[in-house]
């Protein structure tokens, strides 16, 4: 599938508010052929670090304390009948991602669209579906919101932040005087102070997950404007862990040390050292430099000699990840599609189960099963992953029948995941919290020879895109230090 293109090159210096990522300089391959770098996690960071340096003639060690590649990329098919599969990870490629689209035809990887369609809302107790351009059958919505619809509403305040603000894709981002008054507030708190309603915010929160309530106001600002102009949402044929697959192949299964836990980083002016427990018992490497791209969660855990400066150590001590807990479904038939009920998101609440997700549509062809998953964030994971695991399905089950009543007589198989269980990232993806604007830059400072990366360092965190930007810009930081 051919999509527009922009070069990541062009599109690497776009969000400055973030810090601004290198061009590659002139670097004779015979001089980089000399260099080693051992990078740290085989997640699409890590992977897109190692095969940009590749590129540049560097040698590159990567080592993963998993025993598979991909990180939070990670495809789940054992279990499920008809060849189907659930995706525990990452889910979609938004059409403005184009790094991401960049190594998918790299490799070669075929797209799925997610259809279009209409969901199912549940909230303030009601259960309706809703065609844009008709009457919501809620009460409290302003006059504004009904007016211009919520869409069109949601565009006007967008705009006029950034009038306010500044636009977080050019220098100066933000204004005078807007950390100040307003790095401590949480976005939701925001969207109140400008006068939206509560039931607009619970319907917000609906389509996009209660993390309105915890991420600061600042961060939801520099994601909305990197995802401004999304269209269409695509998917990997087959399963989105192609991708890590993909660039693992590409930079040599040899060069990947699986199952190897950090346990030590020692670095100075001469190069880096890197002490792990892996199938052969304690084992060193050295090398010229590192790049990093363990979440800050685990990083903590790292013995770190010298330490990084206390800036870097602080935001290592402070950076939150969110949690996300999903429960998967596969049923006998796609029953709701009989309802009129369609697309990626196929039905939203405000209410604990939050999100339900259609998978369906990106199953191999003629397979007639369904895939939908639970999706939970924040307090509603919280809650979800702190039932024992044996009791998660009666947990998922009875959220999902406030949409589906059906829903036990179609369940075929139950699969649960919460990533806060996950002890090689402990959360889902990054939110950077109120108070918080400091640490934006903290994350990808480089300290000496070690270089950072990861979604937690990029504009696009919880995405696939936010990983490869990252690595990318890591390979730029080496490549520049000679």
């Amino acid at each position: 599938m051919q999509q527009p293109r922009i070069s990541r090159r062009r599109l690497a210096g776009l969000f400055v508010w973030a810090g601004a990522a290198h061009a590659l300089p002139a670097c004779g391959q015979a001089a980089a052929a000399e260099k080693r770098v051992l990078v740290l996690g085989a997640g699409l960071a890590g992977l897109s670090a190692a095969w940009e340096l590749q590129q540049l003639g560097y040698e590159v060690t990567v080592i993963e304390g998993r025993d598979r590649v991909g990180g939070r990329v990670w495809t789940l098919r054992e279990g499920l009948e008809q060849g189907q599969f659930a995706e525990i990870g990452a889910v979609r490629i938004p059409d403005v991602h184009e790094r991401t689209l960049d190594y998918c035809e790299m490799l070669g990887l075929e797209l799925d669209e997610y259809k279009d369609g209409e969901p199912l809302y549940y909230v303030d107790g009601k259960r309706f579906k809703h065609v844009e351009g008709e009457p919501w059958p809620l009460e409290g919505l302003n006059d504004d919101e009904l007016a211009l619809g919520l869409g069109d509403y949601w565009s006007r305040e967008i705009a006029a932040t950034f009038a306010e603000f500044g636009d977080p894709r050019m220098n100066g981002f933000p204004k005078p005087g807007i950390v100040e008054k307003y790095d401590g507030m949480v976005y939701a708190d925001f969207l109140r102070m400008r006068g939206t309603s509560e039931t607009y915010l619970k319907l917000y929160a609906a389509d996009n997950g209660s993390e309105i309530s915890t991420i600061g106001t600042l961060a939801w600002m520099g994601a909305e404007v990197a995802d401004q102009a999304w269209g269409k949402t695509y998917h990997i044929r087959g399963g989105n862990d192609q991708l890590p697959n993909g660039l693992a192949e590409k930079v040599g299964l040899d060069n990947i040390l699986l199952s190897s836990k950090v346990t030590k980083i020692e670095h100075d002016d001469a190069g880096v050292t890197v002490t792990f427990s892996g199938p052969d018992g304690e084992t060193s490497l050295s090398a010229d430099y590192l790049v990093c791209t363990l979440p800050f969660t685990t990083l903590r855990d790292v013995a770190i000699e010298p330490e990084f400066s206390p800036e870097k150590m602080k935001a290592i001590k402070e950076l939150f990840l969110m949690n996300a807990g999903r429960g998967y479904i596969q049923t006998r038939t796609r029953f709701w599609e009989q309802e009129g009920i369609g697309g990626l998101k196929i039905a939203k609440t405000d209410g604990p189960a939050e999100r339900i997700w259609n998978l369906s549509d990106v199953q191999p062809a003629g397979t007639t099963m369904g895939v939908i998953q639970s999706y939970t964030q924040n307090h509603n994971a919280d809650a979800y992953c702190a039932v024992a695991p044996e009791e998660r399905e009666e947990f998922c089950l009875a959220a999902v029948e406030q949409f589906f009543p059906e829903i036990r007589a179609e369940k075929v198989a139950f699969f649960h995941f919460c990533w806060s269980d996950d002890p090689w990232s402990r959360g889902a993806w990054t939110d950077i919290l109120p108070d918080q604007w400091w640490i934006v830059a903290a994350t990808r400072k480089p300290e000496g020879r070690v270089v950072f990366a990861g979604e937690h360092t990029s504009v696009w965190a919880g995405w696939m895109q936010g990983a490869i930007e990252s690595g990318q810009r890591a390979a730029d930081e080496i490549a520049a230090m000679g």
